[in-house]
């Protein structure tokens, strides 16, 4: 510690590291002589943002140069020396070698203390053809200038590299309409996140325009005229008129190897949890050094502006508090980027660092809203976790979404700086209204998913490819019908409501793996099935991040996807389906839709993530003009016309013959009979026709509440009506009745979630055109007049059920 005030303090570098250690250190010291060197003309400027100018986000370049000589001389009393290089270190004089840029003259600084920031350069590799003016890497305001200037000129661009700054400069490029491609040695972008995180924003690149060439690299330059070709390692050639490197960075740590300080394997300087240098005089902050990795205690270094700016303060305290100074932990690598409507994010390790690391770690990826999914406008967040198996410390998390990001990952930050388990997560409590959060958050649901991995409550699906496998999909049947899995997995559709009374379709000496669309009904359906004796999984984050499970309709060969039709007039209805989980758009969309006059135009809002898919197969169902859908920040705007009559487009073909359904209600149960009627309204909603023959216990669901006696009973039947539920407020669930508490609990929990309820679902199958069939004899049985029925139930017996049953090819037993 040196309390010497008139002691030198020599910054090498300026930008997030060098710029906070001086003004650090001067909040320490009002006397000391700061001075601080840098190689450019601009000290402190904001280098994050410069892609965002090159794109036109930013629009004024001075607000991106965020301090300058004489701001800082003004502020602080720094001495600032630009246009100034540092050439050598004697250790032995602590004095410092620098070169004037400008005249070239050489004269030597003293210092007390020395702070190395000088940061890292973009990596240039020795290829063929790379030194051309068209060939530019992103630094400074400088580099900035010309990739802007080149672009201007130009109606194309490649981009060499794939990540974070990589994926800025394309989605920027793009936002001035260039022609972007991006080559990737790997064969995904953000090689630091996992593949199935990466996914979707690789699809947005793609639906933006974005030429993706993953798992190739550049083997050579050629350029001739104003164009700049790239040969690839395949054989493959590329043109553009710019070219924009993007593949790493390195440490410009020359300055200290020649001072004979300790470096890392990768040339960066090793420093203690101080900042020191091998030189206890010298210290180094920034993207040049290695730090602690304070996860698993390695070594690791991590440019970012972030770290940067934080081992700079603490550089500085070390110099005026000794070891009083508060130490910096390390790094954990905390990054984010948004391309265009999705927004990706990272801390800690990924399984491949893991997995190189020789770590037992474990993993779970699950799909929640931002924030609670009946208030509108909430999309789907998807979160990956990873925890080392022997104690749960949570290792590494990323996840993938529009909106929301930011929050969980910061979150897992600071529980990963915490050192905090998956145990600990689950009882994290964040913030939750309405508009900001759900009562479970998406980071709550990702801990609860890995306790029940590690308690063994679910086995996650991570092979299918067994021939002993029965593969389910238990969607609502209306799902599975717009959207049915790929034929080649021999899948059985039977939705995870009526799985229960289906076990019997099920091999249980053969292995059962469940999928659904998000993952969590897959969880129920393997609860279901492990507790009835099977062995049983579930398939991790459901088609939504397995989608080469699926098989849209508009992929059967034969068939003919609706086309978007222009639009020439305004909506005649807007529909705000936002926060409502599949099915539930689709049904929306039926009940409005029926309503239109010939030529209206319905326009739907959804955030459900197949809404961009299952629109336009509804529309094929029920011979709907189906007017396009686009996606603007997780939000599904889609359009439909009802046509004029004669003009009636053409069904999709090769798909089934109908989406009728015929069922038999024979529970009196609520959840059950819920089951049923959710099918039937699926069923409407597809266009299809909903018969439900009411058998047995399952004709209390049609009894009026409340109903005075009928006159003619017999003693027998007037008992039969006292000990039997009076309608659907009296009907029992299934499992956890508990004497009326439990079914009062699960109305109250679906009140809570905006989830249909039993007398809304039969309203709407009413109003959607079901038929209601009571079996007459089952009536006979009972005692049940049909005066004591609700309106609109109609008598049938058996040849009612059959001829229905025929006409839809459809029958379920509820």
């Amino acid at each position: 510690m040196n309390t010497d005030h008139t002691q030198h303090i020599l910054i090498i570098g300026g930008v997030a590291g060098g710029a906070s250690a001086a003004a650090r250190a001067r909040r320490h010291s009002e006397t000391a002589h700061i001075t601080l060197i840098e190689r450019g003309p601009d000290v402190s400027f904001a280098n994050c943002g410069l892609p965002y100018h090159i794109g036109g986000e930013i629009a004024d370049r001075d607000r991106l140069a965020l301090q300058t000589p004489e701001s800082l001389k003004a502020l602080l009393n720094l001495d600032v020396q630009i246009r100034t290089e540092a050439i050598a270190v004697s250790r032995e004089k602590k004095e410092v070698t620098v070169r004037r840029l400008d005249t070239g003259a050489e004269e030597t600084l003293s210092y007390d203390s020395l702070i190395l920031a000088p940061g890292a350069s973009p990596i240039v590799p020795p290829l063929e053809g790379i030194e051309h003016e068209r060939i530019l890497s992103l630094r400074n305001l400088q580099d900035m200038d010309k990739i802007k200037a080149a672009a201007e000129t130009t109606d194309s661009v490649l981009v060499i590299g794939a990540g974070f700054i990589g994926l800025e400069m394309a989605e920027q490029l793009r936002h001035i309409d260039k022609k972007v491609q991006v080559v990737e040695l790997q064969e995904q972008i953000l090689p630091q996140v996992d593949p199935e995180i990466v996914a979707p924003v690789e699809g947005e690149m793609t639906k933006h325009g974005i030429e993706l060439i993953l798992g190739d690299g550049v083997a050579s330059f050629s350029h001739e005229n104003d164009l700049v070709s790239a040969q690839l390692n395949s054989g493959k050639t590329v043109s553009a008129g710019l070219v924009v490197l993007s593949i790493g960075v390195k440490p410009e740590s020359d300055l200290a190897k020649d001072a004979g300080l300790e470096l890392g394997p990768r040339g960066h300087i090793v420093v203690n949890e101080y900042q020191q240098t091998s030189d206890p005089s010298i210290y180094a902050a920034g993207d040049v050094c290695e730090t602690l990795d304070p996860i698993l205690g390695t070594r690791t270094a991590i440019p970012l502006g972030g770290p940067a700016n934080r081992q700079g303060r603490t550089a500085a305290d070390h110099i005026f508090m000794g070891n009083n100074a508060l130490a910096y932990p390390g790094s954990i690598g905390t990054s984010i980027v948004r391309v265009f409507d999705q927004v990706v994010a990272t801390t800690g390790y990924n399984e491949k660092r893991l997995l190189a690391a020789g770590v037992d770690f474990d993993t779970v990826t699950i799909n929640a809203h931002s924030h609670a999914g009946y208030y509108p406008g909430a999309l789907n967040v998807t979160l990956k976790l990873l925890w080392r198996t022997s104690d749960g410390l949570i290792l590494g998390a990323s996840a993938v979404g529009a909106d929301g990001i930011d929050k969980r990952m910061d979150v897992i930050a600071t529980a990963i700086t915490g050192k905090l388990t998956i145990d600990d997560l689950c009882n994290v409590e964040l913030s939750y209204s309405p508009p900001f959060g759900s009562a479970k958050d998406p980071v709550n649901i990702a801990a609860f998913a890995a306790c029940n991995i590690r308690d063994g409550l679910v086995t996650p699906a991570l092979d299918l490819s067994d021939d002993k496998l029965q593969l389910i999909d238990v969607r609502p049947a209306e799902m599975s019908k717009i959207r049915p899995l790929d034929p080649s997995f021999g899948a059985k559709a039977i939705p995870v409501s009526q799985l229960r009374n289906r076990l019997d379709e099920l091999d249980q000496s053969r292995p059962v793996t469940a999928v659904c669309a998000l993952g969590k009904m897959s969880y129920f359906a393997s609860r279901i099935l492990t507790m009835n004796g099977f062995e049983a999984r579930s398939v991790t984050g459901g088609l939504a991040l397995n989608p080469d499970l699926a098989k849209s309709s508009n992929d059967t060969p034969g068939t003919t996807a609706p086309q978007a039709k222009p639009v020439t007039s305004s909506p005649a209805k807007q529909l705000d389906c936002t926060g409502i989980a599949c099915p539930g758009p689709i049904m929306k969309v039926k009940e409005a839709a029926s309503e239109l006059q010939a030529g209206e135009i319905l326009e739907v809002k959804a955030s459900d993530g197949g809404f961009a898919n299952d629109l336009p197969a509804f529309c094929s169902a029920n011979q709907y003009e189906f007017l396009g859908a686009e996606t603007n920040k997780g939000i599904v705007t889609g359009r439909l016309r009802i046509p004029e009559q004669g003009n009636l487009p053409a069904p999709v073909t090769g798909g089934a013959a109908n989406n009728d359904t015929t069922m038999v209600v024979f529970s009196q149960e609520m959840d059950k009979v819920m089951a049923g009627l959710v099918i039937a309204n699926g069923t409407l909603a597809m266009g299809g026709k909903a018969t439900l023959f009411f058998t047995f216990w399952g004709l209390n669901a049609l009894r009026k509440p409340g109903t005075t006696a009928v006159d003619g009973k017999t003693m027998m039947d007037k008992m039969f009506g006292m000990m039997l539920p009076q309608g659907t407020p009296k009907l029992p669930l299934s499992n956890m009745n508990m004497g009326g508490m439990g079914m009062r609990m699960m109305k109250s929990r679906m009140a809570a979630k905006n989830l249909p309820n039993l007398d809304g679902l039969l309203e709407d199958a009413v109003k959607g055109g079901a038929r209601l069939v009571a079996c007459a004899m089952s009536m006979e049985a009972m005692g049940i007049h049909q005066d004591e029925l609700i309106d609109g139930v109609e008598m049938g017996g058996v040849a009612e059920f059959l001829a229905a049953s025929s006409r839809s090819g459809t029958s379920l037993f509820i």
